[in-house]
């Protein structure tokens, strides 16, 4: 059976390694199609959260907390992107881009929103 702390100690490496990608593929997308610096900030914001959420939690397994905040924000973060093509493709000015970007961002959504629910039940102290 896997104990709490050997669970959180997982969670916080997977989110290091989500940080790291989430970092390289954005930079690849601002390389490949360009992005100014208010449309990459939010982003890199969400990778420093979860990057230093983790190296935090590795160290001190009470800041679990940090981890909860980082995937709450990279889950807001996710969905109005997410939303903010969906409106563009529901007026018809949407580019095949915007098309794609979306599907992207409709499955990384699902990948945060439910990291941050096991971020919130890593929370939750449980008494024995």
């Amino acid at each position: 059976m896997i104990t709490k702390n050997q669970l959180t100690n997982t969670f916080a490496i997977f989110t290091i390694v989500t940080a790291v990608i989430h970092f390289v593929l954005e930079t690849l997308y601002t390389i490949e199609f360009g992005q100014n610096w208010a449309g990459i900030l939010p982003d890199y914001i969400a990778v420093c959260l979860m990057f230093l959420g983790g190296i935090s939690v590795l160290k001190n397994i009470k800041m679990v907390g940090i981890l909860c905040g980082a995937w709450g924000f990279t889950f807001c973060l996710h969905y109005r992107a997410w939303a903010w093509r969906y409106y563009e493709i529901s007026l018809g000015t949407s580019s095949t881009l915007v098309e794609d970007t979306m599907n992207v961002l409709l499955y990384t959504m699902f990948i945060s929103v439910i990291a941050f629910v096991i971020s919130l039940v890593l929370c939750y102290k449980i008494n024995y």
